[in-house]
């Protein structure tokens, strides 16, 4: 990127699309610990390179992103000490107000909209002063929620209660005119309930994760839509010889070409191919999910949707259980962990989410 002089969308070859910049990859599992005074740890494939806000604000420019969000001290989680969450609020705040003085004098992300963070864990007083600390500069346009989770596929099974008096504080306390953003894998389920609490950003890992796992997404994403399994896992042998798509009615190029007995050959012979075409149906299911979650904001009916999803899940999650005890009574050891929906307040001011 320092030789050539466009966009990273332009160097990737998808120009066409919206390119976004984040500190932490949300399907990864970071690392905690490893700070040092002025900088954080990214974990690359060539392991630990640490990174200030000079060095970030670097690669800000030479990617040229549409959209970025300023550095940030995330690495907290609900079991994280006090002084822990200290250091996150005042890192966050420092590398906040370094990132804007330098953007300021970069040509290159002139346009570029940016996002800052919130950190502060699960304490009410540290998000409020991490509030006060980054929420003065207008020109950004919008917030993330950091440091709920330390990313990775854990965070499916992060239960909404003991999030959302931290995201409803939070949301409470920024301009309604700013995004709200949050990171995560986070199951359809959650991702309902952060929408009623007035959440607009979610990312896409989840579909990643599915992937990870040989699955696909099936999970109903309209009110009017036939109720299914919640996910495929197309490993399982009696799909070697179901020669249907996926999802009928599906439009996917997936769905569209390839049938649930060759994506099952695929997978089980551990072809490249494989988690292609499942990431092809996965992510286009999900964007086909939020876009119905904004027909059903438009129109007042969140809710149905919420309930049926809602309900396709736990049922789905109690077949797993099910399978797990015949596991059990067979001198095997599992655990399992169930994702328990508490009641939400309806936000009448949520605003429309958007998935990137």
């Amino acid at each position: 990127m320092t030789v050539y002089k466009g966009t990273i969308a332009e160097f990737v070859g998808m120009k066409e699309c919206i390119s976004c910049l984040t500190v932490q990859d949300p399907a990864d599992y970071t690392l905690p610990g490893h700070h040092i005074q002025d900088c954080i740890p990214l974990w690359t494939r060539h392991g630990k390179v640490m990174i200030n806000a000079k060095s970030y604000m670097t690669l800000v420019d030479l990617f040229k992103p549409d959209m970025y969000y300023l550095l940030s001290d995330g690495d907290t989680n609900i079991a994280s000490p006090a002084k822990r969450i200290k250091k996150a609020v005042q890192n966050t705040i420092k590398y906040h107000n370094e990132c804007v003085d330098i953007h300021k004098n970069l040509n290159g992300v002139k346009n570029s909209f940016v996002m800052g963070a919130i950190a502060g864990g699960y304490d009410l007083n540290a998000r409020k002063q991490c509030i006060e600390g980054v929420c003065q500069k207008d020109f950004v346009g919008g917030y993330l929620i950091d440091g709920l989770h330390n990313n990775g596929p854990e965070v499916e099974l992060l239960q909404i209660g003991e999030i959302s008096p931290v995201v409803e504080f939070v949301v409470n306390h920024i301009e309604p005119t700013k995004l709200r953003s949050i990171h995560g894998c986070w199951n359809p389920v959650v991702v309902l309930k952060l929408v009623q609490l007035g959440i607009d950003l979610f990312d896409t890992s989840y579909c990643y994760i599915v992937t990870e796992r040989s699955c696909a997404l099936t999970f109903v994403t309209d009110i009017d839509d036939k109720e299914e399994m919640f996910e495929l896992n197309l490993r399982q042998p009696h799909f070697a010889e179901d020669f249907t798509p996926i999802l009928t009615g599906c439009t996917c190029l997936t769905c569209s070409k390839y049938s649930r007995a060759y994506i099952h050959h695929l997978v089980t012979v551990q072809e490249l191919l494989g988690p292609v075409l499942l990431t092809i149906h996965n992510v286009h299911h999900y964007m086909t999910f939020f876009n119905n979650i904004r027909k059903c904001i438009g129109n007042g009916t969140l809710n149905l949707l919420e309930e049926k999803v809602t309900k396709q899940f736990c049922t789905s999650e109690n077949v797993v259980d099910s399978e797990k005890d015949v596991l059990l009574t067979d001198g095997h050891t599992e655990s399992t962990e169930l994702i328990e929906n508490d009641t939400y307040r309806n936000n009448e001011n949520s605003s429309v989410p958007i998935s990137s």
